[in-house]
């Protein structure tokens, strides 16, 4: 009877776990760059960070070191700007690298293990919409249900890259990255209830995977997320 009770015990917990995210996992966004020197700590929490089930992880390389004299070959000026208006939003006095933006509504120092936790954990006691991504012949399928209102966006992004830095800060050093974001594409907006959509492959942004985000107008709080098995 003991062992009945704590496996009962245990089975309620778990499942006290799972409904805490049932709307699916905590998005990370990392604002890093090749031309950082404090960038590879954080790059490799990132990766540390994707191989686990109650996240997504998401690398927007910005290009604001590129004059250091490395020029990050996965920098782009929209992820510098997406980033800026971050710091709109989330009323932070300046940007910075390494930054990991927490389920749109915080940040941290992208190296600093102990606050990102805390931020992980306390988005994912939040209730959100269920959100389905697969990928199909055609190309994507994604449906969403419940409560909310948002936009919603399909991101591409490629899940490894190696690379040899020449120059700069990082000179001598090769860099694992992952999941580094090729571009995005926004597909509708959401008013709640239930939406299904059907996407073909020339609807997608480059990437060799993909993520959807359903997320507050401007930036604002993340509400649900998916990634392509």
């Amino acid at each position: 009877m003991r062992i009945k009770a704590g496996l009962l015990a245990l089975f309620a917990a778990l499942f006290s776990a799972e409904s805490a995210r049932a709307g699916g996992p905590v998005l990370i966004e990392l604002f890093t760059s090749q031309g950082c020197s404090s960038c590879p700590p954080a790059d490799a929490y990132l990766g540390e960070l994707a191989k686990r089930r109650d996240v997504v992880v998401l690398a927007f390389h910005i290009d604001y070191w590129d004059y250091i004299g490395w020029k990050d070959p996965f920098g782009d000026a929209a992820w510098t700007a997406r980033q800026r208006q971050y710091a709109q939003s989330l009323k932070t006095p300046q940007i910075y690298t390494p930054q990991m933006v927490v389920d749109g509504g915080n940040h941290a120092v992208g190296s600093d293990r102990r606050a990102v936790e805390r931020l992980i954990a306390e988005a994912a006691k939040r209730e959100r919409p269920t959100l389905e991504l697969k990928r199909t012949a055609e190309g994507l399928s994604l449906a969403i249900q419940g409560q909310g209102e948002g936009e919603v966006w399909i991101v591409g992004y490629d899940p490894r890259h190696e690379t040899k830095v020449v120059r700069g800060e990082n000179a001598g050093r090769t860099l694992t990255e992952v999941n580094v974001v090729r571009g995005i594409r926004q597909i509708e907006a959401w008013k709640g209830g239930s939406l299904t959509r059907s996407l073909a492959l020339g609807e997608l942004p480059p990437g060799a995977a993909y993520v959807a985000v359903v997320q507050a107008p401007n930036l604002g709080r993340v509400l649900a997320t998916a990634a392509t098995p």
